[in-house]
């Protein structure tokens, strides 16, 4: 009886035995392009621009954060210093219309930076969204079949890597394009 390893180990011979002669003609694409997502938004003029907005929101946010912060304080000290010329009764209530205040600003405060996220994942999946036409373009002239992220292959030929490619051919797009943006080829020509 014939056992699976031997079969394997023979097709395997064989295969190798026929492509001698093959291998020694060009080399086949790659199957898989990777690129770096991340490197991307750091590294090309766009991507700089798309992580400068999300700072500068997020530092706004901040600001406001801080300048709420420090006007409770100051109507925390003033609510402080009046309990002391105010009934018990008439203190709670402002003491609890405070608290309610703050409450609903801290709520108000992270609806505000959920929305920020929101937006800064937005503006990333805008910003992928340029950069696929010069994926594609770089795609179809190595042959390959498709492009994956870096952070979904565990290894790989360093010259499968197109993040260094990508980034200088947006650059130069965007250079070439009065508004900034990366035209959008029409779909109808394919």
């Amino acid at each position: 009886m014939i056992r699976a390893s031997d079969l394997r180990a023979g097709l395997t011979a064989l295969l190798v035995a026929l492509a001698g002669p093959a291998a020694a003609q060009d080399e086949p694409p790659p199957a898989f392009l990777v690129i770096e997502q991340e490197r991307l938004l750091t590294d090309s003029a766009a991507g700089q621009a798309v992580l400068a907005e999300e700072e500068a929101d997020r530092n706004a946010l901040l600001e406001e954060g801080r300048a709420l912060d420090a006007q409770f304080e100051a109507e925390e000290q003033a609510l402080t210093e009046q309990r002391a010329t105010m009934d018990a009764a008439a203190f709670r209530e402002l003491a609890d219309a405070f608290d309610e205040k703050v409450v609903a600003t801290r709520r108000d405060q992270e609806q505000k930076a959920a929305n920020l996220n929101r937006r800064a994942e937005e503006r990333r999946r805008e910003f992928l969204q340029q950069v696929q036409p010069i994926l594609l373009e770089v795609l179809e002239a190595s042959g390959a079949t498709a492009v994956v992220d870096r952070r979904l292959v565990l290894i790989f030929k360093q010259e499968l890597n197109i993040t260094s490619e990508v980034i200088r051919r947006l650059d130069e797009t965007l250079d070439a394009v009065p508004d900034g943006e990366i035209p959008v080829p029409d779909e109808t020509e394919n």
